[in-house]
């Protein structure tokens, strides 16, 4: 027991240390279990036990096996929802942007939107481990982060909590995305939101907004089987109040059916398909939820732009601005960048490609272009998602191609039955998009809770350092391939694309050194949010960073 707790206390220090980045305040003095070891890998995660590392659903006892990052950043939301309420009282004090951010950030961290009442936007999103994964097995292993809505009937390797096919995307400096549109000239498409794009923004003016209507109807993530779901229960709630006084009193002027907290308690299910709108509103009333479910969102999209999660503070930016030294090894990766490695023609770091004077263009880069690639990122075996094969205990499947489904992006989002009409006039483009995804941002791709947290990359995870990431970049095309789980696997070979087709050549045979790479990755962890300003102590010798071979 003595062991035990010194290893829980150990980890806290370690983890208080480590993430008190910028505004983000970690909840200290919490007793935990310290994070589950990482297993080999194996096909689905069938050796990770899910439902036994996560917390006991409201009003059960508490999971004795609870995982520490889980139960950890169980607390942490729970205590900043909290927090946040109290604020209510006093919000007609503050200024509209800020009531306005009070509502999004509300949103954020709500459980009580789920059918469980288990997960909030931040179960997927945690601050401290840049706005995505903040559990250190499940990015080792799953990627997906678990939905809220466990599996009983599930037999393995099928998994006991329903999950998706992808990582959850940062939401940090995504809402400075523009609305989807298509660049004849540069035949791509720019703007959008998740990683194929499907939130185009039309509809309301912001991907943002449009990303964050999103997860709370999805299956196998929060799962409410009606958006109206999602307003009834923020009506229920300690912040409707603020939410009327800024959107006003019709907000929730509703007349909900004597049903309604059965049908939002049932988590989304087979019927979804047939029937999106289970709940039986009037046209007026629909139309009053979905306003409404439109302002909440707007509001979470307006806190994601602010400085609190968006807030340009990386060492990076402090040299922009003169208030910090790079250091020779991080100089080089930015050259590097810009240059021999090809990272600047699609994560724009605000210079001129190739530019000899380095001189920047841009004081604020996002360090994407909001457009779409395929970099030849193979198959994830380990994803749960590719055993979501059989109904479950509420007639779901997630994924009934099993271990033939391909995952094609945007090109799958363009050749959608369910696409917008508007653009249903990109169809023919779809092929050309087959295996493209997003550009994501680069800022707090190395934005962690402690030194041994593992953060994965790219849309299913497959790379688990960014070393290894850089490395594909440098070797992808130059190197042989070999099957998952080979001697070498990530360091002398890699798998074969997942989709073969439109993959980049504009990397995958750079030619660039063991040091090269390392500087690169020196570099990018400059693009960390949270930079105390001060002077930049000189490398005397390369850190060297090592690739695991299996």
């Amino acid at each position: 027991m003595e062991q035990r707790e010194t290893s829980c206390r150990k980890f806290l220090s370690k983890a208080a240390a480590v993430t008190t980045i910028g505004a983000i305040a970690i909840p200290l003095g919490l007793t935990q279990n310290p994070p589950t070891p990482v297993p080999p890998p194996s096909v689905c995660s069938s050796n990770v036990n899910v439902l036994s590392l996560l917390p006991s659903l409201p009003g059960s006892p508490a999971n004795p096996t609870e995982d520490g990052d889980t139960q950890y950043l169980n607390a942490f939301i729970n205590n900043t929802e909290s927090s946040l309420l109290q604020e209510v009282s006093s919000a007609s004090s503050l200024g509209q942007a800020q009531q306005v951010h009070l509502i999004g950030k509300l949103f954020i961290y709500d459980k009580t939107i789920s059918p469980s009442e288990n997960i909030a936007c931040a179960t997927c999103h945690a601050p401290y481990a840049g706005f995505t994964g903040g559990t250190n097995i499940l990015n080792a292993t799953t990627v997906a982060q678990p939905g809220g809505t466990p599996i009983t009937n599930a037999v393995p390797p099928e998994p006991n909590v329903r999950f998706s096919g992808r990582k959850p995307l940062s939401y940090a400096y995504a809402a400075f995305s523009p609305i989807l549109h298509y660049n004849a000239t540069q035949a791509d498409f720019y703007g959008g939101n998740f990683w194929d794009m499907r939130a185009t923004g039309n509809r309301i003016g912001n991907p943002a907004a449009e990303q964050a209507q999103g997860p709370p109807v999805n299956p196998v993530e929060i799962g409410d089987p009606d958006p109206a779901c999602v307003v009834w229960k923020v009506s229920q709630g300690g912040y409707s109040s603020l939410i009327d006084s800024v959107y006003g009193a019709q907000s929730f002027a509703i007349n909900w059916p004597s049903n309604v907290a059965t049908v939002c308690a049932t988590p989304a299910g087979a019927s979804q398909a047939t029937n999106p709108y289970p709940l039986q509103l009037s046209a007026v009333d629909r139309g009053t939820a979905n306003s409404t479910f439109d302002h909440i969102t707007l509001a979470v999209a307006s806190y994601e732009a602010s400085s609190e999660v968006s807030s340009f503070s990386s060492k990076f930016d402090s040299w922009l601005a003169g208030n910090a030294q790079l250091t020779s090894q991080e100089q080089q990766g930015y050259e590097l960048f810009n240059g021999k490695a090809h990272c600047n023609q699609c994560h724009l770091s605000g210079n001129a490609i190739n530019s000899v004077s380095l001189e920047p263009a841009d004081l604020a880069p996002m360090f994407t272009d909001f457009g779409t690639g395929n970099i030849g990122t193979p198959k994830n075996l380990a994803m749960p998602f590719y055993c979501e094969t059989r109904p479950d205990q509420f007639g779901y499947i997630a994924n009934p191609q099993g271990f033939s489904y391909l995952d094609y992006g945007v090109g799958a989002m363009l050749s959608s039955p369910t696409l917008d009409p508007d653009l249903q006039q990109w169809g023919s483009l779809a092929p050309l998009f087959n295996g493209k995804f997003l550009v994501p941002t680069l800022r707090n791709v190395d934005m962690r809770p402690r030194a041994d947290f593992t953060k994965d990359y790219t849309h299913n995870g497959y790379f688990k350092s960014l070393k290894e990431i850089v490395h594909f970049y440098n070797t992808s095309q130059s190197l042989p391939h070999c099957a998952q789980g080979s001697k070498g696997e990530k360091v002398t070979c890699w798998p074969a694309p997942e989709v073969p087709q439109n993959v980049t050549t504009l990397i995958g045979n750079l030619g660039l050194t063991d040091d090269e790479e390392n500087d690169l990755v020196a570099f990018l962890q400059t693009l960390t949010d949270g930079f105390v300003t001060a002077p930049a102590a000189a490398v005397q010798k390369r850190p060297t960073v090592q690739l695991n071979d299996r």
